[in-house]
């Protein structure tokens, strides 16, 4: 879907909330109301992901859940501390645990038991690894972590995302007690007064505080663009807090009709919000509070009646069974999407999300009635439930070994590729791109691994800036002797650190000095791109040309990746042409050689999961010519207004004259949607060196 709404999508995304996973209703007259809106949550949430085009602002069952959770646990929070003056903190944390632990420990166990066998190789570690963060509780902020790593950004969907709400809520749980145990001292204190100040008015403050501040972040953190607000605890805790303040609230009166009018009220601002938002809507920030409130207006209606009264659907049997059992269901829907999706490897037809959609219910109902219920129910000290809380987590973790076994015996089958192997771009000849060559039919890199192929010549990290960095000075680093003859400097964006083995290898060859001037997702042009970091990257570049300029190297090789779209420009020339002529013009000028190397065809964006489920055919997800190549051809188009300026096409040791195969000489093209595997790079390293070397 990429996060994952596209997180945004399944990437942007896996956008899920957890179900509130609390306590008994703090009133049960509002009982059924709070279980039609689990059920209208769920199927939210479940509908979105199963046909995000049917339901586009879905995600918004996140709030619901979190504004259910906040009400249902502050109510119960309040009548402890207001009848003992207390929390019995190791209760709460193992009642918690009950209700919610058994029934996520055994999706995670089954998920850790089968993604070797149903995903393809190179998603395993990625699954385990948030499996582990699941398991921890701390999904959330791994996904908000990835949300800004630029080397994340094609991360697919796992089994697990949707797990990031439920350690939200976790965090929440565990917070939150404490606010209630201070604000009891605090009321039992009574600061300058001999009389205690009421428990609901010192905890109004309390939390409203809590609220504000949290509701600001979120505020600020998604207006700014930050996508890790998304999942971010802090940017998310004020829609629980505001149930939770919805819970010391007076139980509301009024007329029937009044109260069925908000109720209906509320109903629809969350209906409206789930088909008129979008992934393109920055959320959670004030969005979110069509949700929050349409669920606050529901709960505060509560019990409703006469000819406006939703009643008769709030009581209808099937609404209250799925808000019943939504927990379980939300808890499986979403592995069972994500196995969906690989088994099929496209959109689901109408029939198949149907079937999708009976999984998850029967799964969700299983689940219910065979462990969460069992669970639930039965009462051991409050110091054994924890205690084997632990100790179930710890086997969960064991089986995680299985997911390590799988990857160690994939990873014993692969190519010896080395410089004159013959394998990679060194088996290309007279135009032909074979799949496979010489007596190996296994692939390198290893399938678990080809994500993480990145460059191995130097630390990405330290030689290289973040688009949405700090402007100047430049990430630098120098490789080769200080008092080298002849200096090359390579400069641009991934695109130009993804060559990066190479070229140090060819500069180790011929006793030369590299020096990096490398800036994620910013091309090296005076242009604004299209995206955010347009602004930033223009004043990057030009702080990166005048560093160049203060220490001249004798060549400048820059590559730029091949899809950058650029902002509309006065003049005849299409959108990034003057902009990279401008860069090259001005080297030229100080004397310094500009060499401009293609960038590599885009391929297919689900190459990696395709090519490693069919590793045996992997000519299967090859792309055609005309498309993987669409746009590059803004570099010879620049090349016209900078004639000085060297164009390097290595495009014959990527494509053939219809397609651009993912697999050359048993060797995986591609790490991502559009990033070179370092493998493959480094298999260029004579031809592109043969191209730099003349005449220097």
């Amino acid at each position: 879907m990429t996060t994952d709404r596209a997180a945004t999508s399944l990437v942007r995304t896996g956008e899920v909330a957890a179900p509130p996973a609390g306590a008994t209703p703090v009133r049960r007259a509002f009982l059924p109301e709070i279980q039609a809106l689990r059920a209208l949550a769920v199927g939210l949430v479940v509908v979105y992901h199963v046909r995000p085009d049917l339901l586009p602002g879905g995600f918004v069952g996140v709030d619901v859940f979190f504004v259910i959770s906040g009400f249902l646990i502050s109510g119960h929070l309040l009548r402890e501390v207001t009848a003992t003056g207390r929390v019995s903190l190791a209760a709460f944390w193992a009642a918690r645990v009950r209700r919610i632990l058994p029934a996520s420990l055994v999706v995670i166990a089954v998920v850790l038991l089968t993604c070797t066998w149903v995903l393809p190789p190179s998603e395993w570690t990625l699954v385990q690894r948030h499996g582990w963060a699941s398991l921890l509780y701390v999904e959330n902020w791994v996904l908000a972590a990835g949300s800004v790593d630029y080397l994340a950004a094609d991360d697919v969907a796992t089994p697990f995302q949707h797990f990031w709400s439920l350690a939200v809520e976790e965090q929440f749980y565990l917070v939150w007690p404490l606010l209630f145990v201070a604000a009891g001292a605090l009321a039992a204190r009574g600061p300058r007064r001999r009389r205690p100040v009421p428990v609901r008015r010192v905890l109004l403050v309390v939390l409203g505080l809590v609220v504000v501040a949290s509701f600001v972040e979120s505020a600020v953190r998604v207006g700014g663009g930050d996508p890790a607000a998304y999942f971010a605890t802090t940017a998310r805790v004020w829609e629980l807090g505001i149930g939770g303040l919805l819970a010391l609230a007076p139980r509301p009166t009024g007329r029937a009709t009044s109260r069925a009018l908000l109720a209906l009220a509320g109903l629809g601002t969350i209906v409206a919000a789930a088909f008129l938002l979008s992934g393109a809507d920055p959320f959670p920030g004030p969005h979110a509070l069509w949700p929050v409130l349409g669920t606050c207006a529901v709960i505060v209606a509560g019990r409703t009646a006469g000819p406006l009264s939703l009643h008769r659907l709030v009581d209808a049997r099937p609404v209250q069974w799925l808000g019943a059992t939504s927990y379980s269901v939300y808890l499986w829907h979403f592995p069972v999407v994500v196995y969906a999706a690989t088994w099929t490897g496209r959109e689901p037809t109408a029939l198949e999300a149907v079937a999708m959609v009976g999984a998850a219910l029967v799964l969700g109902r299983l689940s219910h009635r065979y462990v969460e219920q069992p669970f639930r129910r039965r009462r051991l000290p409050d110091g054994v439930t924890l205690r084997r809380a632990v100790v179930a987590m710890a086997v969960v973790a064991l089986l995680s070994l299985v997911v390590t076994l799988r990857v160690a015996l994939a990873d014993d089958v692969t190519v010896p590729v080395a410089p004159g192997s013959g394998y990679g771009a060194e088996a290309v000849q007279d135009g032909g791109l074979p799949t496979f060559v010489g007596p190996h039919r296994a692939l390198a890199p290893a399938l678990t691994s080809v994500v993480d192929d990145e460059v191995s010549a130097f630390d990405e990290d330290a030689c290289s800036a973040r688009g949405d960095g700090p402007v100047s000075p430049p990430t630098t680093c120098s490789f080769g002797p200080a008092d080298a003859a002849f200096t090359l400097a390579l400069v641009g964006d991934s695109h130009a650190r993804m060559v990066g083995s190479p070229v140090l290898a060819i500069a180790a060859q011929h006793g030369w000095r590299v020096d990096t001037y490398l800036r994620d997702s910013c091309p090296f042009s005076t242009e604004m791109r299209t995206i955010d970091q347009g602004p930033d990257c223009v004043a990057a570049n030009e702080a990166t040309l005048r560093a160049v300029l203060d220490d001249p190297p004798d060549a400048v090789l820059t590559v730029a990746y091949g899809a950058s779209r650029f902002r509309e420009t006065e003049g005849p020339d299409r959108p990034g042409v003057r902009g990279f002529a401008r860069t090259w013009n001005v080297l030229e000028d100080a004397g310094v050689d500009v060499l401009v190397l293609k960038d590599a065809p885009q391929p297919d964006p689900s190459v990696v999961r395709c090519v490693t489920s069919h590793p045996e055919n992997p000519r299967r997800c090859a792309l055609d010519r005309d498309t993987a190549l669409k746009g590059r051809d803004v570099v010879d188009d620049a090349a016209l207004l900078a004639p000085r300026a060297e164009v390097i096409d290595l495009t014959e040791y990527f494509c053939g004259p219809e397609v651009c195969p993912p697999v050359i000489g048993n060797v995986v093209v591609y790490r991502d949607t559009n990033h070179l595997t370092d493998t493959y790079a480094r298999s260029l390293t004579t031809v592109l060196g043969e191209r730099i070397v003349p005449e220097r």
